[in-house]
């Protein structure tokens, strides 16, 4: 049994289901945590669109990047790409009719961070040639491609709940749980970025550690704050993925078992599944 489970969290990971199942299960979650009555297929909208950008994103890392610095679930899109192109068309058009219903102003929203995240593909992604000339938007010091997929993905995954809570009141209210629960949620998915691409090179652990200590300490404190005991759970939830992120940074697994985990652990708000 488990090496089954093993296995079905292998190609979990391989077939690029893991950060779907993230972004949707999260979706949700901002919604249940704000009391707000999202929208059933708004989730699994959000999820497609995820799936899409990491197989596009896995896609042209296998075809731009040197051999050496692709890891296992890039070399499997690579060997299938002919499968997942076949299947990104059928859930590129679902994904495109969920959108067609969505609310205006919802709509206007993922437009932004769509043309954003093209943005981000065509700048990482850029033949190698180009990215070694001087061109000074590919050399600018400060920018991280962990911070970037961070805020994209915490942006795309809070914004349901977000416009609808802000459509509710016309205009978001003030100390609504969002406005704090949101930020958590984005220093948590900076700790799984950052944490990756430590354990994939082999750098220091000393930074994961840190920040998923500074992530856990953030989120208790946001307890005081926080009146609604839906948000308080989804609080405890950010706080409880961080420090598994700390035990993840301590623990013998390898980097590519580690990598799996790292999306396992942001599984977190199925405890407001069970609590319900």
């Amino acid at each position: 049994m488990a090496r089954s489970l093993q296995s079905l969290l292998r190609y979990w990971h391989l077939l690029s289901l893991d950060a779907p199942t993230v972004a949707g299960l999260w979706c949700w979650a901002f919604g249940r945590a704000a009391r707000l009555h999202l929208a059933p297929w708004l989730p699994a909208a959000l999820a497609l669109g995820t799936w899409l950008f990491y197989v596009a994103d896995r896609l042209l890392d296998a075809w731009t990047s040197p051999p050496s610095e692709l890891q296992e679930r890039h070399r499997f899109h690579h060997r299938h790409r002919r499968v997942f192109l076949a299947v990104a068309a059928p859930v590129a058009l679902m994904t495109g009719w969920l959108v067609a219903h969505m609310p205006l102003s919802l709509l206007m929203g993922y437009a932004v961070l769509g043309i954003l995240s093209l943005l981000y593909l065509g700048v990482v992604h850029l033949p190698l040639r180009i990215r070694r000339t001087q061109l000074p938007i590919l050399r600018v010091a400060f920018f991280s491609k962990e911070l970037a997929v961070a805020l994209l993905f915490a942006a795309a995954t809070a914004l349901p709940g977000w416009d609808e809570a802000r459509r509710i009141a016309a205009g978001m209210p003030r100390h609504h749980p969002l406005q704090l629960l949101c930020p958590l949620f984005a220093a948590l998915c900076w700790l799984n970025c950052m944490a990756i691409e430590d354990w994939e090179h082999q750098r220091s652990r000393g930074r994961v550690a840190l920040t998923a200590l500074l992530v856990a300490t953030t989120a208790s404190l946001s307890l005081l704050e926080l009146v609604s005991v839906p948000a308080r759970w989804l609080a405890l939830c950010v706080a409880l993925s961080a420090l598994l992120f700390l035990l993840l940074d301590r623990s013998p697994l390898g980097a590519g078992g580690r990598r799996i985990a790292a999306d396992l652990v942001l599984l977190t708000p199925l405890l407001l599944l069970v609590r319900s």
